[in-house]
């Protein structure tokens, strides 16, 4: 497995490194970028993907999920890698295990910045696509129904009813 970078992806003070996993799928652009997932699960990196993933082509390599206990398949990345980001001394050992010398494995504090540097789009460029924001819905009154009234990210209105098992 050819991968660009592997980026370990742990919690800290109990919150996810949103920054770090946008980064990340955003560089995937160039190359596949694994995510080696330190107590962490692969639902809640979609979570933080899945209104990112909509903003760029299905053709881009993308993120590839590996959990660290799965020790031949983080040996393969990070033997692979161009780049390897890690945040906890488990996942350091681990690299210094497969002969990685420690000076290759970069914090994941300096990840953003080389991986932003490395993308075809950028977050921060004016052509990148907007992400969309999430649609505002109110509860109406309908006759023996229910209803919705939603506006959509360019704040055009519309309602919808809910009768039996489908909606209008």
């Amino acid at each position: 497995m050819q991968t660009r970078s592997v980026i370990e992806i742990v919690e800290s003070g109990g919150r996810l490194p949103t920054e770090l996993i946008v980064a990340g799928y955003w560089a995937s652009q160039a190359g596949l970028v694994a995510f080696v997932l330190n107590g962490v699960t692969p639902q809640a990196i979609n979570l933080v993907l899945d209104p990112i993933v909509t903003t760029l082509p299905l053709s881009i390599p993308g993120v590839l999920y590996i959990d660290i206990s799965d020790r031949t398949r983080v040996r393969e990345a990070v033997m692979c890698a161009e780049e390897i980001y890690g945040a906890s001394k488990i996942f350091r050992h681990l690299t210094d295990c497969y002969g990685i010398a420690p000076s290759l494995v970069l914090s994941v504090a300096v990840a953003i910045p080389k991986l932003e540097s490395r993308t075809l789009l950028s977050e921060r460029d004016s052509r990148a696509p907007k992400i969309a924001e999430p649609e505002i819905a109110a509860a109406i009154h309908a006759p023996n129904r229910l209803g919705w009234r939603a506006t959509d990210s360019i704040r055009r209105s519309c309602e919808l009813l809910q009768t039996s098992g489908s909606t209008l």
